[in-house]
């Protein structure tokens, strides 16, 4: 049996996930901001967060535990934020609207 849309839209956040992640299963910080460059350009220059300022600033807040790396559920947490504000620009939202950006 194939998978559903929604199946693969998971198994392509894990996927994205490993590809950033070190032995331990976590993304440090370089690896991060790595990441959301390569992944939501879109995102990062409609809210005009290209900077390094801000992409210090989200692995910060999503570093809850401060190992100074993003396990599995926090990454979950800041793609969260980036669908939040996703689903506010498909009701008419401005974009940053979202999220706890």
């Amino acid at each position: 049996m194939s998978n559903t849309q929604a199946e693969t839209s998971i198994i392509g956040m894990i996927d994205m996930f490993h590809k950033y992640t070190r032995r331990d299963d976590k993304i440090d910080k370089p690896s991060l901001l790595t990441m959301m460059k390569e992944n939501f350009p879109n995102f990062l220059s409609a809210c005009d967060k290209k900077g390094i300022h801000y992409l210090t600033s989200v692995f910060e807040r999503k570093d809850k535990n401060e190992d100074k790396k993003i396990d599995f559920s926090e990454f979950l947490s800041l793609l969260g934020d980036i669908a939040t504000d996703y689903h506010k620009q498909s009701h008419g939202g401005a974009p940053c609207s979202g999220g706890s950006q």
